[in-house]
């Protein structure tokens, strides 16, 4: 199995020298790849990240998409229609950008919360047609968006695996497919290492993250069992380790969590 960390946009810490600190720490650890989090492609230094990655040997396995729905108000479920438009217009930059690396297009939190649009139904119809319009654009590319499902304390809309899937496969849409979250499922479902038993020929990408997203291991998430089921899925793509609630540095939570999968792990990792 193929894993790789989360780590914000070099950028935004004015200090690249962190960057590569990062992902020389995660080298050393043992991951494999490494997934960005990416306020706006038009933004993002291409050229730099590359050679830093080519120097480390790693890919750029996806991006992340939502950031930008608290800091800038994108969100497909908005009743201003020049919202809307222009969070589509994101979403096909980040297809281009993907295209170019060959990378996964992370989305979820773009759909945006019930406070954005309370009509549900009609949310749900805005967001589709987004979507499509989108896929129909990463399709023509060779890219893949991949739907997340978003626990409803984040997320107005498409909550459940089971809802996601539903939708991905009405769009039939090589450009669209899904991928899950750990934390999320944690919050959703009834059926921790069940509910995605169905969806192997739909899924992308796969973050795990700790049930209180900290560290792997200080929750009480199944990772073996989870990894295990991933296995009999047939799942071959990248497992994207992300830690967001920590008081450890970040070159300690790289090195704790993979000690964690290597300890559920042992001769896996």
């Amino acid at each position: 199995m193929k894993f790789s960390y989360v780590l914000p946009d070099p950028a935004s810490s004015g200090d690249w020298s962190e960057f590569e600190g990062d992902l020389d720490s995660m080298k050393r650890a043992g991951y494999d790849a490494v997934e960005l989090q990416i306020a706006d492609p038009a933004a993002f230094d291409e050229e730099r990240v590359r050679r830093t990655l080519d120097r480390v040997g790693y890919a750029l396995c996806a991006f992340q998409t939502g950031s930008t729905y608290a800091t800038r108000g994108n969100c497909l479920s908005s009743p201003d229609e020049a919202v809307r438009r222009r969070t589509t217009a994101l979403l096909k930059s980040f297809v281009d950008l993907a295209a170019r690396w060959r990378s996964v297009i992370v989305f979820g939190s773009l759909q945006g919360r019930l406070r954005d649009e309370p009509d549900a139904a009609l949310a749900k119809r805005r967001i589709r047609a987004a979507i499509e319009e989108v896929g129909r654009y990463a399709s023509e590319r060779g890219a893949v968006l991949a739907f997340e499902p978003v626990c409803h304390e984040e997320v107005g809309f498409h909550n459940t695996i089971a809802e996601v899937a539903e939708l991905v496969r009405g769009l039939k849409l090589p450009g669209v497919r899904m991928m899950i979250d750990t934390f999320h499922m944690n919050i959703e479902e009834k059926d921790l290492l069940g509910c995605f038993a169905g969806i192997g020929d739909l899924l992308a990408h796969v973050h795990l993250s700790e049930t209180n997203r900290d560290v792997l291991g200080s929750g009480h998430w199944p990772t073996a069992g989870f990894c295990q089921a991933l296995a009999d899925l047939g799942y071959q793509g990248h497992v994207s380790v992300g830690v967001y609630r920590t008081r450890l540095p970040r070159r300690a939570s790289i090195d704790r969590s993979m000690a964690e999968l290597r300890r559920v792990l042992p001769g896996s990792v």
